[in-house]
């Protein structure tokens, strides 16, 4: 039988968008690998620890040859990050409880995300499912 988002998933990260950079980091101490990035409410994207990279360049080195060197990335050479909302990849995806462990796999290929929240009957979130989890108990086919 194949595992669904209810098996995958653990207690989610929280942190609003217009969280300081030091908030960021200090939540990050006591966190998986990622945050659920919330505004109000309603989630409005993710940020993944690696995400902190682009903060840490210092600004004059911030030209497009370093920083695609050190992140693998374009950038936008007005970047400097300030608040939770600057560092993190916007989604609003989200999966139920009974979502496949490969449905799962294809929202965060498609969506380009590290995690994915998982929420109940109410559209509540419960959980948060990483890509660890799926990795490690998928199948490659």
């Amino acid at each position: 039988m194949s595992s669904t988002a209810e098996d995958l998933m653990i207690d989610p990260d929280f942190i609003q968008f217009d969280a300081s950079l030091e908030e960021v980091e200090e939540e990050f101490e006591g966190a998986e690998n990622t945050l659920i990035v919330k505004k109000n409410e309603q989630i409005i994207g993710e940020i993944h620890e690696n995400s902190l990279l682009k903060a840490m360049i210092p600004e004059e080195d911030l030209d497009e040859q370093s920083v695609v060197g050190v992140l693998g990335i374009s950038y936008d050479s007005s970047y400097a990050p300030d608040k939770a909302e600057d560092l993190m990849n916007e989604h609003e995806a989200t999966v139920p409880l009974d979502e496949p462990l490969g449905e799962i796999a294809l929202i965060m290929h498609r969506e380009e995300v590290r995690s994915v929240p998982v929420v109940d009957e109410n559209n509540k979130i419960v959980g948060v499912v990483h890509e660890n989890a799926v990795i490690e108990h998928g199948e490659v086919s």
